[in-house]
């Protein structure tokens, strides 16, 4: 005859064994599998497809003309997907995830998207135009009307662009954590320089600063990351001994070193060593877990 204490035994026994055999039957049947690999793509415009960076590659993605994409992109060097393109504004990145969203090929990456980049706003504001009318001299009538419509006229509306296009990545790209990075300033200034060049590297370092100063508060806007380069690009502007960005001939031979230009349309891109000492620095620190 069991007694009560013999039957509890019996009974822990029995629970202890159907405990082992359904936690062994779990293993058996859901067994462990690895997170999948996160997908980044980086867009935006020529600083995002690397332009200045070296020889341009093919485009890593359908695009009407040559994006001037190289290998030094910060987003390949990151292991991401180069989907940047030399002229590319705000409403041409928007016009990619579009294009992207309904291609079939292209439609399930983009959706399952684990990070996205983007370096853009410059040319919403002819950043070139100002550049081109402003280095030789600020003095000009061609200057102050480049600055003017870049800075006064252009400038504040890219917020509202810069929105929509936010607004579009994440529709399209749900899972997506999405980072907008700045642009780093031109030059530095040094004793080489002559009283007018001091003057246009100045006026188009401040530029530069009311440009990133745009887009970082359009980052606190839509609850997106803005990621800064001015650091890491200071002391290596046209102008300094170890400049990263290509410099505009003869200007940089005035001052001090140029760096090599690959192409004409490097000219005022990072360099390699920008993209990667600079770029790529500051965005890996970003999408660090």
């Amino acid at each position: 005859m069991l007694t009560k204490r013999m039957l509890q035994r019996r009974t822990a026994r029995l629970t202890g064994v159907l405990a082992a055999l359904a936690l062994t039957a779990g293993f058996a049947a859901a067994p462990a599998t690895a997170d999948p690999q996160p997908i980044y793509i980086g867009l935006g415009d020529s600083y995002a497809a690397g332009t200045g960076g070296g020889a341009y590659l093919p485009n890593s993605f359908p695009a009407p003309t040559d994006c001037r994409q190289t290998a030094s992109a910060y987003s390949r060097q990151l292991s991401g997907t180069n989907w940047g393109c030399f002229g590319f504004t705000t409403e041409s990145v928007s016009a990619v995830v579009t294009g992207a969203s309904l291609d079939p090929a292209t439609a399930p990456f983009l959706a399952n998207a684990s990070v996205i980049t983007v370096t853009v706003g410059g040319n919403d504001i002819d950043t070139g135009a100002v550049a081109a009318n402003c280095v030789p001299s600020t003095a000009t009538a061609a200057c102050r009307a480049a600055l003017f419509n870049s800075l006064a006229v252009k400038l504040p509306k890219l917020p509202a662009k810069i929105r929509a296009m936010v607004a579009l990545i994440k529709q399209k790209a749900p899972r997506a954590r999405v980072v907008l990075t700045g642009y780093p300033r031109l030059f530095t200034v040094n004793d080489f320089m002559t009283a007018e060049q001091k003057t246009a590297a100045i006026t188009m370092n401040s530029a530069a600063d009311l440009l990133n100063g745009t887009i970082a508060l359009s980052a606190l806007a839509t609850r997106t990351k803005y990621v800064s380069v001015t650091n890491h690009f200071i002391n290596h502007g046209v102008g300094s001994a170890v400049p990263w960005i290509v410099g505009l001939q003869p200007v940089c031979e005035l001052t001090a070193t140029c760096a090599p230009v690959v192409q004409p349309l490097d000219t005022f891109h990072p360099t390699a060593t920008g993209y990667t000492s600079g770029y790529k620095a500051a965005v890996a620190s970003a999408l660090a877990p």
